[in-house]
């Protein structure tokens, strides 16, 4: 297996959780935050983010790979989330402001 395809497996499943993190049955009702969940503010992905490193590191502690693995996924997706929620909030912000989007 080349590292091209092993990139596409966690890519794929990177964006499984994601989805799954946009769901009604992630936890929470996310409809009433800025069209998308990723609407909540820097501090609030700080203390998601740091939780789920603190997961992994869990998972390091006690030896057991397989929920390494997917607590890494789960810590990789939430950094997307975070990016997507910076990306949304600025093209929120040139729309506002009557500018041009690239």
């Amino acid at each position: 297996m080349n590292k091209e395809h092993v990139r596409m497996i966690i890519t794929e499943q990177f964006l499984a959780e994601r989805e799954k993190q946009d769901s009604p049955e992630y936890g929470e009702d996310t409809k009433h935050l800025n069209k998308f969940y990723i609407g909540h503010p820097d501090m609030y992905w700080t203390v998601t983010l740091s939780e789920k490193v603190g997961d992994v590191a869990k998972a390091v502690s006690e030896k057991d790979t397989s929920k390494l693995y997917n607590q890494l996924i789960q810590c990789g997706a939430t950094c997307m989330a975070w990016a997507e929620g910076i990306q949304k909030r600025n093209i929120d912000r040139r729309i506002e402001n009557d500018e041009e989007l690239q």
